[in-house]
């Protein structure tokens, strides 16, 4: 394990280590686990799915003008992740729908650029 990361965790003990397993640099498997879970709700937002739609509409969006961030709540998530959750709000609101698609709009820009 590297010098910075053993000074930025050595207050949390070996049960740390032994538990969750030293940081990395491609993240931890507990980090790609939130990245997961955002992009699944990203994912249902922007999908086809009504009942889907809605209920991440709710966990991306329902928490504006709240001061309470329980575990798991889209704000925690993105303080886990190191991310503004007001701008990343704005920017996934702003994302376009599916509509009648099966593919986002925005995927086939994406994949021809890398192309």
């Amino acid at each position: 394990m590297d010098e910075v990361a053993n000074n930025l965790f050595s207050d949390l003990g070996s049960d740390y280590y032994q538990t969750l397993g030293a940081p990395n640099r491609t993240g931890s498997p507990e980090r790609r686990l939130l990245l997961a879970i955002l992009e699944r709700a990203i994912l249902d937002y922007v999908g086809n799915d009504e009942r889907e739609a809605t209920q991440a509409s709710e966990w991306l969006f329902g928490w504006f003008g709240t001061q309470i961030h329980d575990h798991f709540s889209f704000p925690w998530l993105c303080e886990q992740l190191d991310l503004d959750c007001h701008k990343i709000a704005l920017q996934i609101k702003a994302m376009p729908k599916r509509g009648s698609r099966r593919v986002a709009p925005w995927y086939f820009s994406k994949t021809m650029a890398t192309a």
